[in-house]
């Protein structure tokens, strides 16, 4: 049987190890981009498929008071514009219930952030309540080096060239 002498060193190792997995992780870097979903709604009253892009309290104020609309205004209000950009990911009028658009994930390369959307659509024959909606999704984005938008996931093709937010 070990002595106590023995074990102590792989007790010690395996608390170090521990206590390394549950080190929070760095935030990246000032260049590198951030995107995250503040919420989703499937009533922004936006009527084309598109993205807006909000730097100032104003525009934000704007698409906020657009009629129709039921989004989480607190949650949108909260992103902090001095640090963060809002995107407005948008999937236009529908005719029914069941439609929903999501961050499915993102990258930069090339000087390119893209941001892919997943798009929910009701099932072939679902029961589907008759109304007209226009989904969307509020996703907040930290300045980096890139200089073009792409996203994808809303129409067949791509939406290319949104100018880049001003790195602040």
């Amino acid at each position: 049987m070990p002595g106590i002498s023995s074990v102590l060193p792989v007790l010690f190792l395996t608390i170090v190890l521990a206590g390394c997995a549950n080190t929070p992780h760095q935030k990246s870097a000032r260049n590198s981009p951030e995107a995250r979903q503040v919420t989703q709604s499937a009533h922004c009253g936006l009527t084309g498929p598109g993205v807006a892009w909000v730097r100032s309290a104003e525009h934000r104020d704007r698409l906020l008071g657009v009629a129709g609309q039921n989004l989480s205004t607190e949650l949108v209000r909260a992103v902090d514009l001095a640090d963060e950009s809002l995107v407005f990911v948008t999937l236009g009028q529908k005719p029914t219930a069941g439609y929903s658009v999501t961050l499915d994930g993102f990258s930069a390369e090339q000087g390119v952030l893209s941001l892919s959307m997943k798009l929910r659509e009701p099932a072939p024959g679902m029961a589907t309540a008759q109304v007209i909606t226009s989904p969307c999704a509020v996703l907040a984005i930290k300045p980096a080096d890139w200089q073009k938008l792409k996203v994808s996931g809303l129409t067949p093709k791509p939406l290319v060239g949104l100018p880049k937010p001003d790195n602040r």
